[in-house]
């Protein structure tokens, strides 16, 4: 029997309206930008397969299991970059964006799970590649400039 994690939870305020920010995380033009040049093609319809390509293959793979336009997204997810992380079993990441607890007018609140990984160095690595892809993000709506220069 293979334990699990606890799931991987990232969240972060982003100075950007949810439209914005939806568009970050979906947006196969805006994606390499934040996901170490991986494109996003992102069917937005429950049961469809996606993927996320770069360099001449695909780095991730999936299938979206529920979405809300400009309110949630989850997805299964299979890995490939790595031996390490194509070995992982399939796990689930979930996106959802909010309004910030309090009035901040022009503020998103977005949250990241990925759970069902087994427990393991290849998990925290899993965990810390979200931080930088979500953080990432921020930066890139915030500034309009990326966090990092996509990986060749």
């Amino acid at each position: 029997m293979t334990t699990t994690t606890a799931p991987a939870r990232i969240v972060l305020a982003v100075r950007a309206d949810a439209d914005a920010v939806w568009n970050a995380l979906t947006d196969g033009a805006v994606t390499p930008a934040c996901y170490y040049g991986f494109s996003a093609e992102i069917p937005l319809e429950a049961g469809s397969a996606y993927r996320y390509p770069a360099g001449g293959g695909d780095m991730i793979t999936g299938r979206v299991l529920a979405v809300e336009p400009g309110r949630s997204l989850s997805m299964t997810f299979d890995g490939h970059w790595a031996p390490e992380v194509a070995a992982l079993p399939e796990s689930t990441v979930h996106f959802t964006l909010t309004d910030p607890p309090m009035p901040l007018p022009g503020v998103t609140v977005l949250t990241c799970v990925h759970e069902g990984l087994p427990e393991g160095v290849t998990a925290i690595h899993l965990e810390a590649g979200w931080v930088t892809i979500l953080s990432g993000l921020k930066t890139l709506l915030e500034t309009g400039r990326p966090l990092a220069a996509p990986l060749p």
